[in-house]
């Protein structure tokens, strides 16, 4: 594969993104990134789902990309490795962790914000995640959906070490209580993982404003059927909106 080719693969791919605040909240505390500069041969997408008292969750959520963007600014080298991305990505996030805690620890808020990150770049035919938190990242390929990322909440802790059954974990007060977020610790734990991207794939970034609301049959369904991405986007929305819309919903579509 030349380097003619992996640019093309880029180039040719198209990127939407959108979030609504939902039926039932007053503010909106997610956020979302989409960045695709020919010229840096690399996309990156993603979302930010904040959490705290009053309006800190949104100020969380719009700290990471915050840090994205003016760490993306800063980066004078092609991301064409691995380690040039999980670099990248690192210097983001811990940047982006050290101040929110350091609010959090200053102002000693009784709420204290956070938020999670799942974000990805793109370069080379290579994806590579950043995840914390229960945001998720999806692969559309030949027909099917794949969950790229777990879920870093109490749920699926209970449910991955055999301690509760998903129906009851699901049920269970602390469902959704989060087991990692940006701010919560001085040093953030990040999951990294890498995925080969081949053409026709269709790549979903979400907040759990979607995932929660509808099952994943669904995401499939509508993925499937959206022929572009910002068409893949909208009818996510409106189904998380149909299906209750009690929280804020965001999704990135990446289609290649």
């Amino acid at each position: 594969m030349t380097l003619k080719q992996n640019n093309e693969f880029l180039w040719n791919s198209r990127i939407a993104g959108d979030t609504h605040v939902g039926l039932s909240r007053s503010s909106n505390e997610d956020s979302f990134i989409q960045i695709k500069q020919d010229w840096k041969d690399v996309i990156i997408a993603g979302v930010a789902d904040g959490m705290g008292g009053h309006e800190f969750g949104e100020v969380a959520s719009f700290l990471v990309m915050k840090y994205f963007i003016s760490t993306w600014n800063e980066n004078k080298e092609a991301l064409a490795s691995e380690d040039a991305a999980v670099h990248f990505m690192d210097e983001a996030l811990q940047t982006a962790n050290k101040h929110i805690y350091h609010v959090n620890k200053e102002l000693n808020i009784r709420w204290c914000m956070g938020t999670t990150a799942t974000i990805g770049v793109f370069y080379n035919k290579t994806l590579l995640i950043a995840h914390i938190g229960d945001s998720r990242c999806y692969a559309f390929r030949k027909g099917k959906l794949q969950l790229l990322t777990t879920d870093q909440n109490w749920c699926e802790e209970m449910v991955s070490s055999g301690k509760l059954t998903e129906e009851e974990a699901n049920e269970h007060p602390l469902s959704n209580m989060l087991t990692n977020c940006v701010g919560a610790l001085p040093t953030l734990s990040i999951e990294y993982s890498s995925h080969p991207v081949h053409p026709g794939d269709r790549i979903i970034f979400c907040s759990d404003g979607l995932s929660s609301m509808i099952p994943d049959s669904l995401i499939e369904e509508q993925v499937s059927e959206s022929k572009h991405p910002a068409d893949a986007v909208d009818n996510l929305i409106k189904h998380a909106l149909i299906g209750g819309g009690s929280d804020n919903v965001t999704v990135v579509a990446a289609y290649f």
